[in-house]
């Protein structure tokens, strides 16, 4: 008799407390506070190279464009600005994975003779040929 009394109160609890559903929620809780700014911090991190790797190409290919056009400086090409007419080795001209612009400016040397490449979003940078050897 006593058997089958247990067995009858052990049939009628099937799930699991309040308590361990909490316990559960709270745990799962404090994995996700931990993890998440991690995670958005290597998204960034990924942006910001991503970001760094176009400017380079567009260095590259302004480079290009003075070399293959005899100028003596990078007057034109700044003037010119990124664009696909200016710089003809790109069909699509690489863009920022934050949704920054890209733009081209004097160099360090404050005249034509050096250019860079800026990147409008935060803190992405600029990049300057032969300046940044990152």
């Amino acid at each position: 008799m006593e058997r089958q009394l247990s067995k009858l109160k052990m049939s009628q609890y099937h799930g699991f407390t309040l308590i361990e559903l909490l316990v559960v929620i709270l745990i799962l809780s404090i994995l996700m506070a931990i993890s998440t700014p991690r995670s958005l911090q290597a998204v960034a991190d990924s942006q910001r190279k991503s970001c760094r790797a176009n400017m380079q190409t567009i260095a590259n290919a302004v480079q290009s464009a003075r070399v293959r056009a005899g100028a003596l400086d990078y007057s034109t090409l700044i003037a010119g600005g990124v664009t696909a007419t200016s710089l003809t080795d790109f069909q699509h001209i690489p863009v920022c994975p934050a949704g920054g612009t890209f733009t081209l400016s004097m160099g360090h040397s404050g005249d034509n003779s050096t250019f860079k490449v800026s990147c409008s979003y935060g803190d992405h940078g600029t990049f300057e040929a032969g300046e940044d050897a990152r």
